[in-house]
């Protein structure tokens, strides 16, 4: 062994501050210690990622607490604390620390703590003075000055969807190691855009993320450059440092992390009209979907998105596609644990009849009566084998009912069906379909993208809709693009 300690832990959620379902401990489920070892480890998690490489250079490291959530509302504060308690507890029993390394998202908020990330650092930082500390962070986390003055470096996800979680946390793992024996000393700074664009067209494999990931790689290509992060920012949360931004990391060298920073911001601002997508009508994206010639149309259900904090349990797609009479059809998902339950009582291959969906709150459509059978009942429980490649997914109990050719996942928790696992574990092929319904934005087309012949991203209803008009924001700074025209950057 190396003779160096390390100790990391986990916080991620992202918070839809328009969510009206508060977040809780029991969401995160969180491990502690060592169970989080033997459940992630060799996952391709951002934990797994840390695993590796410290145990690949005889590190020994302290496992605090593993803690993430479907986004959903604010966390309780209690709670909140409690996983900052456990990770700074966790330092304070440790001793002697060479290092920290921490999972976090970016766009958390707390009850009475609007800087999650920021907070937690901070109590984090006045525990172990300069030992340093480095945090990888989600793409779409929100970046603040106390984010950035508590840590010795950022490794944002440089992929969306998210494909390389454990990529960046093996980076961010490295680095730490190289500071820790001297060889390298990291300086962070970031450049704050006023500009929020709706998450829609933040994808990496196309649209202006390309360009300014093109330009970010130009730049890590000097030795001086250790990491160059993009931060478009999530449009749903509903705080001071919203806005999108821009992360460098260099070796000892603050002011050229500062004008690096600064010519990205420049460029994404330079971009932003790019940003902007038209959605198709649900009208319209049925009707494509049932013309078309083959299958999978997938119909994203973009407003609805669990990954977003939106429930899940939207219903207007699903009534046009019923009314239409669209066939061969699956539907993931529609979160209602009240219509779990009465598939269960009435069992397999039993006749199901009863309203479901659009049972959370008022903004996604109204509940849909229907008919049909009961095909499947599940623990609802499988493992990733996209994205987070080996990690376990609990989705609550699930039942599969099929109505007049339509075939429904419900399931008792919000889920964003990124995997199509979901789709098997439940008896269903997804290649078979010739309409897919998908309760998600965008992390889908890392695994239904090369099987799909046809992807709508659809203009319903709901706390994800791109239509950032549709929410009444109170805490951001203005002017911010694309609200007001007066927004002005540089």
């Amino acid at each position: 062994m190396s003779g160096y300690r390390v100790l990391f832990g986990q916080m991620m959620h992202e918070t839809n501050s328009f969510s009206t379902v508060k977040t809780t401990l029991d969401d995160f489920n969180p491990m502690y210690g060592e169970k989080i070892v033997e459940t992630l480890k060799g996952t391709r998690s951002a934990i797994g990622g840390y695993v590796d490489v410290l145990e690949r250079e005889g590190i020994e490291y302290i496992p605090t607490i593993a803690a993430g959530a479907t986004p959903a509302g604010e966390l309780r504060n209690e709670d909140y604390w409690h996983i900052v308690n456990t990770i700074t507890d966790g330092i304070k029993k440790a001793g002697k620390l060479d290092g920290v390394l921490l999972a976090l998202h970016g766009a958390m908020i707390a009850e009475e703590v609007p800087e999650a990330e920021g907070v937690l650092l901070r109590e984090v930082r006045k525990l172990v003075g300069d030992t340093p500390i480095i945090i990888t962070l989600d793409l779409h986390g929100l970046i603040s000055d106390m984010i950035v003055d508590h840590c010795d470096a950022i490794f944002g996800y440089d992929t969306n969807p998210h494909v390389d979680m454990y990529e960046r946390a093996a980076e961010a793992t490295e680095t730490l190691v190289k500071t820790i024996k001297g060889e390298l000393k990291p300086t962070v700074a970031h450049c704050k855009l006023p500009m929020l664009p709706p998450t829609i067209n933040q994808r990496t494999a196309e649209g202006p993320m390309v360009k300014l990931l093109e330009k970010a790689r130009e730049m890590e290509k000097s030795t001086e450059v250790l990491n160059i992060c993009l931060f478009p920012a999530f449009s749903y949360t509903d705080v001071e440092r919203c806005g999108s931004d821009v992360v460098a990391v260099t070796d000892n060298n603050p002011e050229l992390a500062q004008k690096l920073a600064n010519e990205i911001g420049e460029l994404m601002w330079s971009l932003r009209e790019e940003f902007l997508k038209p959605l198709t009508s649900i009208e319209d994206a049925v009707r494509i979907a049932m013309e078309a010639s083959e299958g999978p149309v997938i119909l994203a259900d973009v407003a609805d998105n669990p990954g977003g904090g939106a429930p899940g349990d939207g219903t207007e797609i699903l009534r046009e596609l019923l009314k239409k009479g669209a066939t061969n059809v699956g539907v993931a998902i529609i979160k209602d644990p009240e219509a779990v339950q009465e598939a269960i009582n009435v069992g397999v291959r039993g006749k199901f009849s009863m309203e479901i969906g659009a049972k959370t709150d008022d903004f996604h459509g109204k509940p849909l009566m229907v008919t049909g059978t009961v095909r499947t009942i599940t623990d609802g429980r499988f493992i990733h084998k996209a994205m987070a490649i080996g990690v376990p997914v609990d989705v609550g109990r699930t039942a599969v009912i099929e109505v007049d050719g339509v075939e429904i996942i419900l399931t008792e928790k919000s889920h964003s069906p990124n995997d199509p696992e979901i789709f098997r574990r439940n008896g269903i092929e997804p290649t078979d379909k010739k309409i897919l319904v998908l309760k998600s934005r965008g992390h889908f087309r890392a695994a239904y993208e090369p099987f799909s012949k046809k992807i709508l991203e659809v203009d319903a209803p709901g706390l994800t809709t791109p239509n950032l008009s549709w929410f009444t924001y109170r805490n951001i700074k203005r002017p911010m693009w694309p609200f007001d025209k007066e927004a002005s950057f540089g």
